[in-house]
């Protein structure tokens, strides 16, 4: 505030010293015990240059105005999680300047290419209009508080946190205002409650489950319901929402449910679809009714806080079945049989009818050779190996897997046959294949 009176100032002296006729408020800033005074300027070069310099003078009685209320420590109170007084002080401003009635102006004046204004707010008709309004955004603030306990006492939150919404909607653009009301026998500071009383809305939130671990099967739904109950300090809480999701592998669940009477949600898994042996589930608050509420109020509720019921899914022992078909263009011959034995040590059940498998399996490889390499004793042939395995869904044809080792290069001496060949490349190849193929199938998402 201060640097803004010392350009004033300065402008002021530069305009004495270039027009001698310039009034005596442009060069010396009036002072006043019965009223506020506001001097703005703005550059005449704007097609708005007159509301500029009104709005700018309005804006320099606001600040006055709230100098003095911030001395009541309204701000100072709400401001309890570090980024509440930035969200309330910018519109307490922005409502000063457009409440502001009452206002006289008391001259213009040009000088060059700047235009000045100068407005006074008399003080006391000030305070009684501030008054009427204090009065009814106080009433109004303290009935929205007082339904949204009403609400909370019968732990319908979500309608709770939309009526203390509108309590901050109501008194916010007072709030330079000091807005204390009687409550019970208490002075209460109707802003700050609604604030706390927001805040806290979804506090002291539990959910418990009716089981914590449940069975099922890849490709398959569980029988088994999970239910989640939510409750704060004790007390059930119908008509919010649930929601269950995966959190470690991957599935279909119902979509998210509003508890009941009994604060109650039931769930199903309507697919797994992930063959990892522990996976896990997790119950908890849905956030979409924060959709319902002005979006400057939604992140003074902290969902971080939210609280959540695990659910541990266990895989039943049997193995997903599967057909392997061997494509016609397959030089690797004997993989097939690795690739058997490693499949069923990995949870598959190789089937040879095709129509009744859960996944069909596509092998391939091929041998190109490459140039004559010169060896210390004997030549080698450089042979370049690829081997492609391909699982897809046999109900939705959905490609599950793209597995595949390319150009592998297996030196193979002359002198060896084409079947002892093959079986240094295939023992090359699949020694890759073991260690890297088992952990791609365990984490396979069976959609």
């Amino acid at each position: 505030m201060k640097r803004l009176y010392v350009l004033f100032g300065l402008l002021w002296l530069m305009g004495a010293s270039l027009h001698a006729q310039a009034p005596a408020w442009v060069t010396s800033r009036p002072v006043s015990d019965n009223a506020y005074v506001g001097i703005g300027m703005a550059s005449i070069a704007d097609d708005d240059y007159v509301q500029k310099a009104t709005h700018n003078a309005l804006a320099d009685i606001a600040s006055q105005i709230a100098v003095r209320v911030e001395a009541n420590s309204l701000l100072r109170t709400v401001d309890v999680d570090g980024h509440s007084r930035e969200l309330f002080e910018e519109k307490i401003r922005g409502s000063l300047i457009g409440w502001i009635e009452g206002h006289e102006l008391k001259g213009s004046y040009q000088s060059g290419d700047t235009y000045y204004v100068y407005y006074t707010l008399d003080k006391a008709t000030y305070r009684k209009k501030a008054e009427a309004k204090r009065t009814a955004a106080v009433r109004t603030g303290m009935d929205y508080l007082d339904k949204g306990r009403e609400a909370e006492e019968m732990m319908n939150l979500v309608q709770a946190a939309q009526l203390y919404c509108k309590g901050l909607e109501t008194v916010e653009p007072w709030m330079f205002m000091e807005l204390t009301a009687n409550d019970g026998g208490l002075q209460v500071n109707v802003p700050v409650e609604l604030y706390q009383a927001l805040v806290s809305v979804c506090s002291g939130m539990a959910i418990t489950t009716n089981t914590v671990q449940v069975e099922g099967e890849p490709f398959k739904p569980v029988a088994t319901p999970i239910a989640g109950c939510l409750s704060k300090n004790g007390v059930v809480v119908p008509n919010m929402k649930l929601k269950l999701a995966f959190v470690k592998g991957t599935g279909e669940v119902s979509e998210p449910i509003q508890t009941d009477h009994t604060g109650t949600a039931e769930f199903y898994v309507t697919n797994i679809a992930s063959n990892l042996p522990v996976q896990e589930l997790r119950i908890s608050m849905d956030d979409s009714f924060l959709a319902t509420l002005p979006e400057v109020y939604r992140k003074l509720i902290d969902t971080a806080t939210w609280p959540s019921a695990k659910i541990t899914l266990t895989l039943k022992s049997a193995p997903v079945t599967a057909y392997l078909y061997i494509n016609e263009n397959h030089d690797l011959e004997g993989a097939e049989r690795q690739i058997r034995s490693l499949l069923a040590n990995n949870h598959f059940a190789l089937i040879e009818d095709p129509d009744a498998a859960t996944c069909f399996i596509d092998l391939s490889s091929s041998i190109d050779m490459g140039t004559v390499v010169s060896g210390g004793m004997y030549d080698l042939n450089a042979c370049y190996c690829t081997l492609v395995l391909k699982i897809y869904n046999n109900q939705t044809q959905v490609q599950l897997l793209d597995y595949s080792v390319n150009d592998v290069k297996v030196l193979v001496p002359v002198d060896k046959t084409a079947g002892q060949s093959i079986a240094q490349c295939v023992r090359e190849v699949m020694r890759r294949v073991n260690r890297e193929l088992p952990a791609k199938l365990r984490n396979m998402n069976i959609q």
